[in-house]
């Protein structure tokens, strides 16, 4: 078994992001996983994520299973992950923000975070997650897409691929033991869901960039050389914002805001 390459892999929890691929990417772009609309659906009638429990034993998850019994009134239909990716429409964080008339993002994403990852520490923002939470439903909006490559987000990587003149990226799973070459243009709105045969998407890469996700946040983190930096901003493409100095792995737990949004 070979070692994985730094370049390919994903930050140590809490590493710093800069200091980590210093030695192959000179720049780190923070990418916003998208909340979205699924028209003709909503989270309400149409459930869509993982089901989360505080069920830790077998007996506790097997009663879990046993009381969720057949197929539930919200759930939903087959190929739903192919509807996300043909008809979702992405909606920014920093729209949300404003129309809840949050002006500090920080806060505001953090509380995001822990709200879709159902994490609820001793300062968790109860009253701001409810608002969030209210939002979406009045909205219909799901939650941003967790862990790996969100559906929604594949269309949108699109133009900022094509602007760094790619015809093929590779795609990696968490362990980086499965990969795939992978043309851009399957990453169209039109086309499937893009996927590997044994395991979800943790990262897309190309010479001089990575992409890469992790478990349980709801950013992806896009490092990249100076060289490709000036191809393309992914600023122009996505929304997200660019790690400084301190930046770490878990970039919404940071003491301090990020420097820039776009």
């Amino acid at each position: 078994m070979t070692d994985t390459p730094r370049r390919l892999e994903h930050p140590n929890m809490n590493a710093q992001l800069l200091h980590w691929w210093m030695r192959d990417y000179d720049h780190v772009f923070v990418v916003l996983n998208p909340f979205f609309r699924v028209p003709g659906f909503t989270p309400e009638t149409t459930a869509w994520g993982p089901l989360r429990s505080e069920a830790t034993t077998p007996q506790e998850l097997e009663a879990l299973l046993e009381s969720l019994g057949g197929p539930q009134d919200d759930q939903a239909p087959d190929a739903f992950d192919e509807i996300i990716k043909t008809t979702g429409q992405p909606v920014r964080w920093d729209m949300i923000a404003q129309a809840l008339g949050v002006s500090d993002f920080r806060h505001f994403a953090r509380m995001v975070w822990l709200w879709v990852i159902g994490a609820e520490p001793p300062d968790l923002d109860a009253s701001l997650v409810s608002r969030i939470a209210r939002h979406c439903r009045q909205e219909g909006l799901y939650k941003p897409e967790e862990d790996w490559l969100p559906l929604v987000l594949e269309p949108m990587l699109v133009p900022y691929l094509e602007a760094l003149r790619l015809d093929e990226v590779t795609l990696w799973d968490e362990t980086r033991t499965s990969s795939l070459e992978c043309p851009v243009e399957a990453f169209h709105r039109d086309e499937p869901p893009v996927a590997l045969m044994d395991a979800p998407i943790s990262a897309i890469s190309a010479p001089g960039m990575l992409l890469s996700w992790s478990q349980d946040q709801v950013t992806g983190l896009l490092a990249i050389t100076e060289e490709v930096r000036q191809k393309a901003d992914p600023a122009r493409y996505l929304e997200g914002f660019w790690a400084g100095a301190g930046t770490s792995s878990l970039v919404l737990d940071q003491p301090r805001a990020p420097a820039l949004l776009h």
